[in-house]
């Protein structure tokens, strides 16, 4: 156990944690950044010295011994009962974390913590309901740090300023989406459960069918979401290597203090990128002197958990990644959400194409639209729809939607990957069926006004970023990428041996 003396100005930490190379790790971390730390391997020691002196925050694992760390916590409140609780755990399923948010944990990480995330938000829960912080700004306040780098500064372990929305009833949507819209009450309990994952740093996992609308809720879940201020960036899997990482990734939050990066298709990652993934996920540090508020949105139409099984997954990575996982429903569990989805596809190619008249569809091409199983969900309604959508605009009619259904099927899928290394002349004229891809852009700010166009013949290709004068200058001696590229070559390096 290591223990230090109380210190009257200084926030005071408790460590519990089983692990010893974790728990050095905090004390380390903890002591560097001026807090008063002890760290106790196991709860009953802790709560021993909770009754001897004053803790202003703990830092609990789940998995301890004799007891888990939920268990801990109420033993811990019922001793201090004002104490700010952080968990820092491998084993928290997403039901628990939502159960541990809803009795008032002031943050939840997936191990290991990156320690600037871990840091930051120790330093912002400590100055915001710190009395003496309010009372007495520039002389003892609880956080180590001076008020210039703690809340409204850029400095890397400022906290982010954004409103805490209230907590959204039950019986209404979550938030209200932009990209895929829905009423039904399999819509509404989806929003419910992005909307307690949100703002968490880890890596998000969305499973659900072929087809499904990974990119689309990824984006509404962006937008509404600490990381709103920054780019989406989608990557298929044919598209995840080192190159597109290191010419794409790199210089669009070199642009932006935020980002969100989808990877579609984890499903089929070969081993050699599930190992660039698995380094990407350990080193997010590298990304903090650029964007603070950096999360990855991992999507696979398959269960992870039996390619594991299999040995077609890299168990490791598994479990870092599943942590977090939000099992989006099938198409056919959203019926009554396929006609809204399909009227916002219509509208945006109508707006995008300047069609003299907008489309419309007939009331038994809306009976069928509803009717009809969609084995390819999300994907194999945008492709139907644009696909049935004549060149004039004017009515749809269940016929049209039927030919499109057949043609659909039997032609193969046309596809281009917004996610590209280098800026490229404009392709030629897509093909006639459209791509199911909702955006054609290489990278979206989510806070455009205008919402994201379907792809279609009309509709031309955003320009890539290829001004250097958009991008902040890197600090002197710190190169993005070439730090990128080292990390990325030692893991191949290690891999290899």
């Amino acid at each position: 156990m290591a223990d230090e003396g109380k210190v009257s100005n200084r926030a005071h930490i408790l460590i519990v944690e089983d692990s010893s190379v974790f728990r050095e790790m905090q004390s380390l971390l903890f002591r560097q950044a001026g807090y008063a730390v002890s760290a106790h391997e196991h709860p009953r020691t802790a709560l021993a010295a909770a009754r001897e002196r004053h803790f202003d925050l703990v830092v609990i694992d789940y998995e301890l011994p004799g007891m888990n760390g939920q268990q801990f916590m109420h033993e811990l409140r019922k001793i201090v009962p004002a104490i700010h609780v952080i968990f820092v755990s491998g084993s928290l399923t997403l039901e628990l974390a939502i159960q541990l948010s809803r009795e008032g944990v002031a943050g939840i990480f997936n191990k290991p913590a990156n320690p600037k995330n871990l840091i930051e938000k120790i330093n912002d829960t400590l100055y915001r309901t710190a009395p003496r912080d309010a009372a007495q700004p520039a002389k003892g306040s609880l956080s180590p740090l001076p008020a210039a780098r703690r809340a409204g500064s850029n400095a890397p372990f400022a906290a982010a300023t954004t409103a805490t929305p209230s907590e959204p009833s039950a019986g209404d949507l979550a938030y209200s989406p932009r990209h895929f819209l829905g009423q039904s009450d399999a819509f509404r309990e989806l929003t419910h459960r992005l909307w307690k994952v949100r703002d968490f740093r880890t890596a998000l996992l969305l499973q659900g069918e072929p087809g499904s609308p990974f990119e689309a809720i990824a984006r509404d879940l962006a937008e509404t979401s600490i990381f709103r201020d920054g780019p989406v960036m989608t990557c298929r899997a044919e598209e995840f290597d080192t190159a597109h990482l290191l010419e794409v990734l790199a210089p669009t939050l070199l642009a932006q203090d935020a980002g969100t990066l989808v990877v579609t298709g984890v499903e089929t990652f070969t081993p050699a990128q599930q190992k660039i993934l698995q380094t990407l996920l350990a080193s997010r540090e590298m990304f903090q002197p650029f964007a603070r508020r950096f999360r990855i949105v991992l999507a696979a139409a398959a269960s992870l958990a039996d390619l594991a099984d299999n040995g077609q997954f890299n168990d490791t990575l598994f479990y870092k990644i599943s942590t977090v996982t939000i099992n989006v429903p099938p198409l056919g569990e959203l019926r009554g959400d396929i006609l809204p989805n399909v009227r916002r596809l219509l509208d945006e190619r109508a707006l995008a194409a300047e069609k003299p008249q907008p489309y419309s569809l007939t009331t038994a091409a809306a009976t069928w639209l509803e009717s009809q199983p969609w084995p390819g969900n999300f994907d194999q309604l945008v492709r139907v729809v644009l696909a049935a959508a004549g060149p004039a605009g004017g009515e749809i009619d269940e016929a049209a939607l039927a030919a499109a259904l057949r043609h659909t099927a039997a032609a193969p899928r046309q596809t281009r990957s917004p996610f590209v290394a280098k800026p490229a002349a404009p392709p030629p004229p897509a093909p006639a069926i459209a791509s199911p891809v909702v955006s054609a852009h290489v990278v979206e700010t989510t806070t455009a006004p205008a919402a994201v166009a379907a792809p279609s013949r009309a509709v031309r290709p955003a320009a890539p970023l290829t001004a250097r004068a958009l991008f902040r200058t890197e600090p002197k001696g710190y190169s993005f990428a070439l730090r990128l590229a080292e990390i990325l070559a030692t893991a191949d390096a290690r891999a290899r041996g």
